[in-house]
């Protein structure tokens, strides 16, 4: 590998859009591929940077995981998978399971409107 494939910490955070910490975080933790360090020097290839996927940090990525978690249960329960426990106890569990996506999903809606309304 020549030295002009590779890019310093401050370099990396120009082409990401993140602060130097973030950068110093993420080759300390080994996100980013074959980053190694000089002294105190970060070094991180230029490829490893450039196809760097950002992904979601701190509560954004809390949230999205939370969000496909939820998805996840109302496409089963819309695909109609049963519980193992068809009990009346069972059902009512289902139910409610039911409610609970209805009640998210009417929400987003109102949310929408008023959004929309706010822009009229």
């Amino acid at each position: 590998m020549d030295i002009k494939d590779l890019v310093s910490v401050e370099e990396a955070a120009k082409i990401l859009g993140y602060e130097k910490s973030s950068v110093t975080m993420l080759c300390r933790k080994g996100k980013l591929e074959g980053a190694f360090r000089i002294g105190h020097q970060w070094l991180i290839p230029r490829k490893t940077v450039e196809n760097y996927v950002k992904a979601p940090q701190g509560f954004a990525a809390v949230w999205e995981r939370r969000r496909e978690a939820e998805k996840a249960q109302e496409d089963s329960l819309l695909d109609g998978e049963m519980n193992d426990d068809e009990s009346v106890e069972g059902l009512e569990r289902e139910i409610l399971q039911y409610m609970k996506i209805l009640a998210r999903k009417f929400h987003r809606l109102e949310k929408m409107f008023a959004q929309e309304k706010g822009r009229a």
